[in-house]
């Protein structure tokens, strides 16, 4: 495999937090067991072998390849994205990776000989990239509010008056003007359904329904992790939604308070055509990322090493992917940080937390 390094008046060229490096190639033999390859001067092994193919991929690859095509070059990227953009050699890469996974593993064109790899975040870092996964939660609702089901699930209002608070929507400044979608049993639940912006909500006859990002309020976003950390609350350096969770199932008492913490609220719309990213393109579970567009434009695609942890946080293998940005993601600048999409309710959040939350990544691209 190619690693190439972009110059620009005879410098690295540094795009926006991430470096783009020499093009890595292929070595053969493998110069590591298994998966959990190295980089060693312009060379990465890796044995196709270890890279994850799905039909569901095929097809994903097919409807990016068709939105390049209709979709105008300046809406792939962020307005203060200044690094390198040639749509041309973008739907290009798309199409050989779909004639690539039409081929036999043992094909005599492989992937390391069709591409360069552009390694994403400092190459000699054992993992530059930070990973998290998303997915779609499951919140139980109701039609009616009862004492059970009272937290309302809002459509957003129409016009473009100012809206209000988090604090004063949840103390009822929207109330009575039939925004409400349901009602929610659980607002931590229904918290972190906003924070990911879509959600299936069930009924407690079994009906479900998906709902879908349909605008927010002006607030900006606060992390409530950060928030409990500066307070105190929560003394570690693991901030992750399931640490929150379970600081907050321990104190009742604090939930407003911190909750309230983030003032931004996001507003919902039923769907019916299965969920979307940011780039309208159906998610599709494992594949699917979320990236900061200021970093890497839409339609790219990624080569993803993902460390895979057992249940007790030990990395027990590799596993390589092909990634989509097609959705979006805002982060701290200065760092690459991707969202993969791993599917819906318990199973979507088991799998989100098999990740290692750092690896590798490198930027595909056609080297005809």
């Amino acid at each position: 495999m190619r690693l190439r390094r972009m110059v620009r008046g005879g410098m690295c060229l540094l795009v926006a937090g991430y470096m783009l490096t020499q093009p890595v190639r292929a070595a053969t033999p493998p110069l590591a067991s298994g998966c959990d390859v190295r980089i060693q001067g312009e060379s990465l092994s890796l044995d196709e072998s270890c890279i994850r193919r799905t039909p569901a991929l095929r097809q994903a690859l097919v409807d990016m390849a068709v939105y390049l095509r209709t979709t105008d070059a300046s809406r792939l990227a962020s307005p203060s994205y200044h690094g390198p953009l040639d749509k041309t050699k973008m739907i290009r890469t798309v199409e050989q990776l779909i004639t690539w996974l039409d081929r036999p593993a043992e094909s005599a064109s492989p992937i390391g000989k069709q591409f360069d790899f552009y390694a994403l975040g400092d190459p000699q870092e054992k993992r530059p990239v930070q990973y998290g996964g998303y997915f779609t939660p499951v919140l139980n609702v109701s039609n009616t509010r009862t004492a059970e089901y009272r937290f309302p699930v809002y459509a957003r209002p129409k016009g473009d008056a100012p809206l209000p608070s988090r604090r004063d929507i949840m103390s009822g400044a929207l109330q009575g003007k039939g925004l409400e979608i349901a009602w929610a049993d659980n607002l931590v639940d229904y918290y972190f359904m906003q924070v990911q912006g879509s959600g299936l909500i069930r009924y407690p006859d079994g009906r479900t329904q998906l709902l879908g990002f349909a605008g927010k309020n002006s607030q900006p976003y606060t992390s409530i992790g950060r928030y409990m950390q500066e307070k105190g609350y929560l003394r570690t350096d693991n901030l992750s939604n399931n640490a929150i969770r379970q600081w907050l199932r321990l104190n009742p008492d604090k939930l407003d308070e911190v909750i309230n913490a983030n003032q931004s609220f996001v507003f919902f719309r039923p769907i019916k055509d299965g969920l979307r990213s940011a780039s309208s393109l159906p998610v599709v579970a494992g594949h699917t990322a979320s990236v900061d567009t200021t970093m890497i434009p839409f339609g790219s695609v990624l080569l993803a090493e993902l460390p895979i942890r057992d249940k007790d946080g030990k990395i027990v293998q590799h596993e390589w992917r092909l990634l989509l940005a097609t959705d979006r993601r805002t982060d701290d600048r200065g760092a690459v940080r991707i969202g993969i999409y791993t599917g819906e309710g318990e199973e979507g959040w088991a799998q989100a937390q098999r990740f290692y939350p750092a690896g590798r990544a490198f930027l595909l691209q056609s080297g005809s």
